[in-house]
């Protein structure tokens, strides 16, 4: 199957809209849908599935308006073994996995108050066979909710970040920790990320719901290095929006393949189980480390800058070293010169979604 030709180019952004419900929607649809039917229905099928038959001339349609809503999976959800098939809606067009973004977004980053996560949020809708749905206020954890997706990304699980922020954490039930774990043993694949801000206490929801994964952020209930801020390696990160190199990455691990950096700022090392194998470490320090589950697979991750739009494509940066002293040692400096966030976004839905045959990216910069 081939891509049907995209109105945008795959490094142009553009920022969607949080409509009145407080969730962020994108579709996005496949290059390619190679993996074998696996029929599946639930009581939300209309006939649209992959199990009544895809239109696949259209799968790379191009969602142009940014407002669609998540495909209704009609599968439910993660379980059973990759690769899945595609779902597809009314009009044929084709989405290989649906991906729920839970938590708030990134409150500081490059430009603070206005450096989002559109960036990552526009590209997946332009380029991706995936869609994905953010819910930026806590949905409740149970079976029926995380049917409908085969990754979440656990973002900022709290009502609000800065000097209130102890207190303000989400609260997970234990019927919701067990309908969580549930699903990610029938095949759910989870990538958490932390450091929204300097309290230890946000991590503290991601723990909880990771407790059975072994993997968890340090530093939470006594001394540890839960902070990792660092320092610039050299006079330059201004030009990286004061974002520090995030390297250490370990080439053995498919999430790592063709990484040397990412930006980072603030992050919190990890402790990992036995069965674990780590992603990247600085030091004695991991950054990040995934686990398998039975069928299900879990990525928890140091930082968070990997979501915010200047380390995409460097918008709102005040100083822009691309353009300036070719004498000057920080000439040339800049997220897209220095960083593969697409790679590493790329690399790591791969792997978290059982690298399932139908999922692709379409960007220049992505080695596959």
């Amino acid at each position: 199957m081939t891509w049907l030709p995209s109105l945008k180019s795959a490094r142009t952004w553009v920022a969607l809209t949080t409509v009145a419900s407080s969730f962020l929607a994108i579709n996005a649809c496949s290059s390619e849908s190679t993996a074998p039917s696996r029929p599946q229905t639930n009581s939300n099928d209309t006939g649209s599935g992959a199990a009544s038959g895809m239109n696949t001339a259209a799968v790379g349609a191009v969602n142009v308006g940014n407002t669609g809503v998540l495909q209704s999976t009609a599968n439910n959800g993660a379980g059973g073994t990759a690769p899945r098939d595609p779902r597809c809606d009314d009009q044929g067009n084709c989405f290989c996995i649906n991906i729920g973004m839970i938590g708030r977004n990134g409150t500081f980053g490059a430009v603070p108050g206005q450096d989002s996560n559109s960036a990552l949020v526009a590209w997946l809708n332009e380029n991706s066979s995936a869609a994905a749905q953010a819910h930026l206020t806590k949905p409740a954890l149970t079976a029926e909710f995380l049917a409908n997706y085969d990754v979440i990304i656990l973002q900022a699980l709290e009502t609000s970040n800065g000097a209130e922020v102890v207190g303000t954490q989400w609260q997970f039930s234990a019927e919701e920790s067990a309908a969580f774990e549930a699903w990610v043993r029938a095949g759910g694949g989870v990538i958490a990320l932390t450091g929204y801000g300097a309290f230890p206490e946000e991590a503290a929801p991601s723990n909880a719901l990771l407790a059975f994964s072994g993997l968890q952020y340090s530093g939470l209930t006594g001394p540890g290095d839960t902070a990792l801020e660092g320092s610039c390696p050299d006079e330059c990160c201004y030009c990286l929006g004061n974002s520090i190199p995030s390297l250490g990455w370990v080439a053995a691990h498919p999430i790592s393949a063709n990484l040397t950096a990412v930006g980072a700022y603030y992050g919190r090392s990890l402790t990992a189980p036995a069965t674990a194998e780590v992603v990247a470490r600085t030091g004695s320090m991991t950054l990040g480390a995934t686990v398998q589950v039975d069928a299900g697979r879990v990525f928890v991750f140091h930082d968070e800058w990997v979501t915010y739009t200047s380390q995409w494509d460097g918008t709102g940066l005040e100083d822009d070293c691309r353009y300036g002293d070719p004498n000057n040692s920080c000439n040339d400096i800049h997220p897209l010169n220095n960083y593969q966030v697409p790679q590493f976004w790329y690399n790591a839905l791969k792997w978290v979604s059982g690298d399932v045959a139908c999922f692709d990216i379409r960007d220049p910069e992505i080695i596959k």
